[in-house]
């Protein structure tokens, strides 16, 4: 999407959201797409992040996902399609009454599978140099902590630790920064946050981007909240359904790997950077097992997606976006038995 065309867009965007009135179900639905508009045609990166209530126990959690992305192809000619799979958890607790102490951890593995038969082997600017990278492995680590202002505020600080390469890499793939978000819980239905995070990223200047967290219970069967983490991208969902234990989900978002390439292949990337972002719109099925419990199928496309390949002082090789790809997956999340306290409930 070029800078003029977004533009219009965005402009197109607020004139919807202005005119949406006192509808909330039609505001919701134009702030779904606003979201991804603004993704397409932001040049920096923003993270948003799920919307949980302080709790005053110890609670853990673990979660599993698979998703596949069918074939598609970029502008070059040069297809490719991939599959991942990720195990994450979290536990989170007090320390006294107003301050609580997190940790989260996750892995993920990523297969992506090129058919470069129409790329001139070695070239770069409109063909890949070679087959890229294969099997992408990322480790996450986030400590945080939580202060607590009053019954209605809350200060967060995270620092997010990102180690991402290409199966082989013997080079740095670290990446590091602090995060810190202002959560006030306006009413018994809205919660906002926001925030600022500072990161480091491989052969390349820090980035500075905004934290967003929402969670809006419009009315009893609908809900308009924020999904993702501390790490750069996530995406807002509108969650109907007229039981809390089965809901139908709408969602856009934005999606960011950059990682560390191995030393095989052209002299130009050994070593280099790899990256790939894209936009997923999803429809998907939200299935409340147990409290807590939670298994969620999704389908949809990946939208403005682009490859990139740079060497290993962070020079561009190869930038191409790529058309619209399938993808279906599926995510299940249940809790992990914790001791009941370690801290009393602050007094009203």
């Amino acid at each position: 999407m070029s800078e003029r065309a977004s533009g219009r867009a965005l402009a197109h965007c607020r004139a919807r959201l202005a005119a949406t009135g006192s509808s909330p179900t039609s505001f919701a639905l134009a702030a779904i797409v606003c979201v991804a508009l603004g993704a397409a045609s932001a040049s920096a990166q923003f993270a948003m992040l799920e919307e949980t209530s302080p709790s005053y126990e110890w609670r853990g959690r673990l979660a599993t996902s698979y998703r596949n992305e069918f074939s598609t192809k970029s502008d070059a000619g040069d297809e490719f399609d991939a599959w991942r799979v990720e195990v994450e958890g979290g536990v989170e607790g007090p320390i006294n009454q107003s301050i609580l102490v997190g940790f989260q951890g996750g892995y993920r593995h990523a297969r992506y599978d090129f058919d470069l038969d129409g790329s001139p082997p070695g070239s770069f600017g409109t063909a890949l140099p070679r087959d890229p990278w294969n099997t992408v492995n990322s480790l996450d680590f986030l400590p945080n902590a939580t202060v607590l202002v009053g019954s209605r505020v809350a200060v967060i600080a995270a620092v997010p630790i990102r180690w991402a390469a290409e199966t082989g890499a013997d080079r740095n793939g670290f990446a590091a920064g602090v995060s810190a978000l202002v959560r006030w819980q306006v009413s018994d239905a809205l919660s906002l946050g926001a925030g600022i995070g500072v990161t480091s990223q491989l052969e390349g200047d820090a980035e500075t981007f905004p934290l967003i967290s929402l969670r809006w219970r419009i009315s009893e069967s609908l809900e308009l909240t924020t999904q993702g983490g501390w790490f750069q991208g996530g995406r807002t969902a509108l969650l109907w359904g007229p039981n809390p234990a089965i809901r139908l989900s709408l969602s856009a978002g934005y999606e960011r790997l950059r990682f560390r390439l191995d030393d095989n292949g052209n002299a130009a990337d050994r070593n280099g950077i790899g990256e790939v972002t894209t936009i997923p719109i999803e429809v998907g099925l939200r299935l409340q097992l147990i409290p807590e419990a939670i298994l969620e199928i999704h389908a949809g496309l990946g939208v403005e997606g682009r490859l990139r390949v740079e060497t290993d002082s962070g020079r561009k090789l190869y930038d191409q976006t790529y058309d619209p790809a399938p993808r279906v997956g599926f995510s299940l999340t249940f809790p992990i038995g914790l001791p009941a306290r370690t801290a009393s409930e602050p007094r009203p």
